[in-house]
């Protein structure tokens, strides 16, 4: 089955920011091609990759339309896709991840039903899994899919993957789309500015598998931690509602738990300063618990 042309409007733009991944991107454009849902077009940025990446993509002639970039990061990247997309709907995909053949088919089917519905998103699972373990747990899967999502879901973990996502491109487009600031807590920052503004729904089925490498930059820990704390604050302030759904006790809690994460991390990587920096901050959020005051006691014998 062909793709639809360059004069046909897609219903879905498929977009795929890279960088120096030429040795994984062929697999993930191959899957999105094979799409049982076949109404969608593909684009991929190229942002600023030094390997062979435009040879992989020329290759594919006009089966997609591929845009260059100098380096930005990938939310810069995925901003300027979104531009570029000519449907309605937009899903973001990593250029080293798996669609299921019936990933698109899924979200747009459940999407054109619910025509509140801002942002639909469903479940992935990991490449390399012979237990073909969920990144959200099955049990919590069910659950989010019969009794909808609420804040504190998205708050105490992060279950929101951009891959797992099929997003209308006004709304996306109406909250500022990507914060290129942000080069891991991307998924979670606009999660919650979408569920603030819109309806969101989960579907619990897998339409995406992860694949764990050494190039992940989510393996940036401490890149992750800073990041993900940048985006509670941002909640907070853009939305003061938040604070009142959360609970101030709730939010210093998972606040806390990510200095005293990034103080191990740093105490680990020989940045003890720094390390006991961190710690102080999940101490001065939650001083009454024992965990992080045992840790700074150990911390001061060494």
């Amino acid at each position: 089955m062909e793709l639809p042309s360059a004069k046909k409007t897609p219903l879905v733009s498929v977009v795929i920011a890279t960088y120096n991944r030429s040795g994984l991107l062929r697999e993930t454009i191959e899957s999105v091609l094979k799409q049982t849902f076949r109404d969608f077009e593909l684009i991929v940025v190229d942002d600023g990759s030094t390997d062979d990446t435009e040879q992989v993509l020329q290759s594919y002639g006009d089966r997609l339309r591929y845009f260059h970039q100098e380096n930005r990061g990938p939310s810069a990247a995925r901003n300027f896709g979104v531009a570029q997309a000519r449907g309605s709907w937009i899903s973001i995909q990593d250029s080293d991840d798996l669609c299921a053949p019936d990933h698109l088919d899924t979200l747009y089917t459940f999407a054109k039903e619910k025509t509140d519905v801002g942002m639909v998103f469903a479940n992935g699972a990991y490449i390399d899994d012979p237990g073909g373990k969920t990144i959200i747990p099955q049990e919590k899967s069910k659950r989010l899919a019969e009794k909808g999502v609420e804040l504190q879901d998205l708050f105490s973990t992060s279950i929101v993957r951009l891959q797992a996502a099929l997003l209308s491109k006004e709304t996306l487009l109406s909250i500022g789309g990507l914060d290129e600031n942000l080069r891991i807590a991307m998924d979670l920052d606009l999660a919650f500015r979408f569920f603030m503004r819109f309806p969101v729904a989960y579907i619990d089925k897998v339409v995406f598998f992860y694949r764990r490498h050494e190039g992940n930059i989510g393996r940036n820990q401490e890149l992750r931690l800073l990041e993900n704390l940048r985006v509670i604050e941002k909640l907070i302030q853009e939305f003061p509602s938040a604070l009142q759904i959360l609970g101030r006790r709730n939010i210093n809690r998972r606040k806390a738990y990510r200095y005293y994460r990034l103080s191990k991390s740093r105490w680990k990587a020989g940045e003890k300063d720094k390390a006991r920096d961190a710690l102080r901050q999940a101490i001065f959020l939650r001083p009454f618990f024992l965990k992080y005051r045992l840790y700074q006691f150990l911390e001061a014998a060494f």
